[in-house]
């Protein structure tokens, strides 16, 4: 059950918005972008984020959809790439850009229910009933495992013509199953194998700075946002430094977030 803060900026209502696939299995967390439309898997570092209706994603804990060049946040239509954005630590479960949801968590043995404004699956249930019954269900499951009365299963994907069917089942099939990376790797290859992508240099990046990862949109084959250079804000210093009695810290140069001026200088005077 969802309870929606007024619509984020360039979102428009999801009626008209095509989803990509949500998997299961994310190398991060799974997130549902601020319009509240798509379950997804999080954006990491160096990852493109954001655009029109956020299409590109919305970033993991800890990370900042950031402008390319630049110490501000992006938001559409711009997209930006994940990373972290000094000064501006915002709180995953308190995001005002995001929808309101709510749901339930076991905490101490029991069914705790409450609401979130997140972008984060913040919630291992939907609802009271569905954290009943689990917890019940998870009795039972114990029971039968101390009784030896259980079933081996997996999960996998398989690929089924032009998609990747992912599914449970016993772990004794003899057609192998595949992780929904692999799978998707695996379908990717088939549909470009006959694709030629224009060929794009990837820039040499200053040390203060690094490369993010191409943006290709889902079933296409050929990037639409090219590796750039970003600022690389972990390498800039937290605070200015601590001088020695008698002298002051004295800001040598205010830099603006460029590839190769990224972090602030300053000196002991």
């Amino acid at each position: 059950m969802l309870w929606y803060a007024p619509l984020a900026p360039g979102c428009v209502p999801c009626s008209g918005v095509l989803c990509p696939h949500a998997r299961r299995v994310c190398p991060g967390g799974h997130v549902t972008e601020p319009c509240g439309c798509c379950p997804q898997c999080a954006r990491q570092m160096g990852q493109v984020c954001g655009g029109p209706h956020w299409e590109k994603g919305y970033c993991d804990r800890d990370l900042t959809c950031t402008l390319f060049t630049g110490r501000s946040p992006a938001r559409p239509p711009h997209t930006g790439v994940c990373k972290v954005l000094l000064g501006h630590q915002a709180d995953p479960l308190a995001d005002p850009l995001c929808p309101w949801m709510w749901g339930c968590n076991v905490r101490a043995g029991a069914c705790d229910c409450y609401s979130l404004q997140t972008c984060h699956a913040a919630f291992s249930y939907h609802s009271l009933d569905q954290c009943l019954k689990t917890m019940r269900g998870d009795e039972l499951w114990s029971e039968m495992e101390e009784q030896g009365e259980h079933t081996c299963v997996e999960w996998g994907c398989e690929l089924q013509g032009s998609q990747c069917v992912c599914m449970e089942r016993s772990c004794y099939s003899p057609t192998p199953l595949f992780s929904e990376d692999t799978c998707e790797n695996m379908l990717q290859r088939a549909r470009c194998s006959n694709v030629k992508c224009p060929e794009v240099q990837d820039p040499s990046c200053p040390a203060d700075s690094f490369l993010t990862e191409p943006y290709i949109p889902h079933g296409q084959c050929c990037p639409l946002v090219p590796a750039i250079c970003t600022c690389n804000f972990d390498k800039c210093p937290l605070a200015p430094p601590t001088c020695p009695p008698g002298q002051q810290v004295h800001g040598v140069e205010s830099r603006d977030g460029l590839p190769g001026a990224c972090c602030h200088q300053y000196q002991c005077v």
